[in-house]
C-alpha cells in the first residue's frame, strides 16, 4: 500500500505540527505523536501496522480515540470500541488530523484528571505518558509501557530533522532556531 506511511515517515511528517499544538501547554511533543501512532494504527493487507489506518482514525479523523461527551459539541460516530468489537462507543469526528491534534491537547487539559495525575508538571515524555496512564486513558494496563517504547523511537525519527535546543524542556523545530538566529544576525548588522 504505497500511500500509507510507516511509524517513521508518518512521525516525520507530522513533528512540527505536534510541536506546534503542544508549545507552551505542558505536553510533550513525543507523548503526543506515540499516543497518536498506538490510538490509529491498524493492519495493512501487507500485514504491517501504520498510523491512520485504524478504523476511528479512518472513519472520524480521530488519532486519538477519543469518545464523545455531553461536552462535546462536535459531530459523532458510532463505531466498534478498538479491542472490543462488540461494544460500540460514540467518538469525536475532526476533519483532519490538524484539528485531532489541537483537540487532544483541549482535551487533556480540560479534564481535572490529567491535571491531578502531574501530566501537566511531568519533567519528561516517559513520565507524562505513565501520567497519562495512571490518570485512565486506556483500560489496558500496558499502555504506559506500549506508548513509551513508541515516543523513544519518535525521538530517534525526529533526530535528523530538529536541533535540540531546549527551553523549559521543549524543543524548538529548526525553522524558529533558524529565525531567531537570522534575526539576531541582521540586527546585528544594523546596529555595527
Amino acid at each position: 500500500m504505497s500511500d500509507l506511511l510507516n511509524r517513521e515517515d508518518w512521525v516525520k511528517k507530522y513533528w512540527l505540527d505536534a510541536v506546534a499544538a503542544t508549545t507552551g501547554t505542558g505536553i510533550f511533543p513525543e507523548t503526543m505523536l506515540a499516543m497518536a501512532v498506538v490510538e490509529s494504527q491498524g493492519k495493512s493487507t501487507d500485514g504491517n501496522w501504520y498510523p491512520g489506518l485504524g478504523l476511528v482514525a479512518r472513519k472520524a479523523n480521530n488519532y486519538f480515540g477519543i469518545k464523545s461527551s455531553t461536552a462535546w459539541k462536535g459531530q459523532t460516530i458510532d463505531l466498534p470500541t478498538p479491542g472490543d468489537a462488540d461494544k460500540i462507543s460514540k467518538f469525536r469526528v475532526y476533519p483532519n488530523l490538524k484539528e485531532s491534534i489541537k483537540d487532544f491537547v483541549v482535551f487533556l487539559q480540560v479534564n481535572p484528571r490529567y491535571k491531578k495525575a502531574g501530566v501537566f508538571a511531568a519533567p519528561d515524555y516517559v513520565t507524562q505518558i505513565m501520567s497519562i496512564a495512571k490518570a485512565g486513558y486506556s483500560e489496558s494496563s500496558t499502555y504506559a509501557s506500549v506508548v513509551t517504547s513508541i515516543a523513544n523511537k519518535v525521538k530517534n525519527y525526529v533526530k535528523d530533522i530538529v536541533i535540540p535546543i531546549t527551553q523549559n524542556g521543549k524543543y524548538l523545530p529548526l525553522l524558529v532556531a533558524a529565525l531567531i538566529i537570522t534575526g539576531l544576525l541582521i540586527s546585528k548588522k544594523l546596529k555595527g
